[in-house]
């Protein structure tokens, strides 16, 4: 992926750790910051799950990392395993949690950001174009998301 990620931990939808750097490596990046209590979450999760489980099935190249602004690990974890599709997610506690919510400038979720090998936001409004398009035509969607991490 990028040097930005590299080092990092994530979580498996199993919950075991896979180094970020080599997981992310080659993939469509979705950064999806959410959390289990929130209503439009709960809403919105669903419709990234299938938008997601279409293009995983169809072999595209896409990840994506769960951001969860859920209150204890527990909860993290929960959600994450029963509501969350078989994506990572960054580890309760972990410090780029806060890091990434600044440099993304995410004030409120769920939010959904495509980001480049570097580490750039190339996609601000990840989540509307999921609901505008992720079920009616999600290939067209990933090659636009595709197309913006290759500029």
């Amino acid at each position: 992926m990028s040097e930005f990620m590299k080092g990092v931990k994530l979580l498996k939808h199993d919950l075991t750790e896979v180094d970020a750097g080599e997981a992310l490596q080659g993939k469509v990046v979705a950064l999806y910051f959410s959390a289990g209590w929130c209503p439009p979450c709960k809403q919105f999760t669903p419709k990234l799950v299938r938008f997601y489980s279409n293009l995983k099935a169809a072999g595209k190249p896409i990840e994506v990392v769960f951001f969860s602004r859920d209150r204890t690990k527990e909860d993290l974890e929960e959600n994450f395993t029963e509501k969350h599709a078989d994506w990572l997610a960054v580890k309760f506690g972990d410090p780029i949690m806060a890091k990434y919510q600044t440099k993304y400038e995410i004030k409120t979720i769920p939010v959904v950001r495509v980001i480049n090998a570097a580490g750039k936001m190339v996609v601000a409004e990840g989540k509307a174009q999921v609901v505008e398009s992720g079920k009616s035509d999600p290939m067209g969607l990933f090659a636009k998301w595709e197309a913006a991490c290759n500029k």
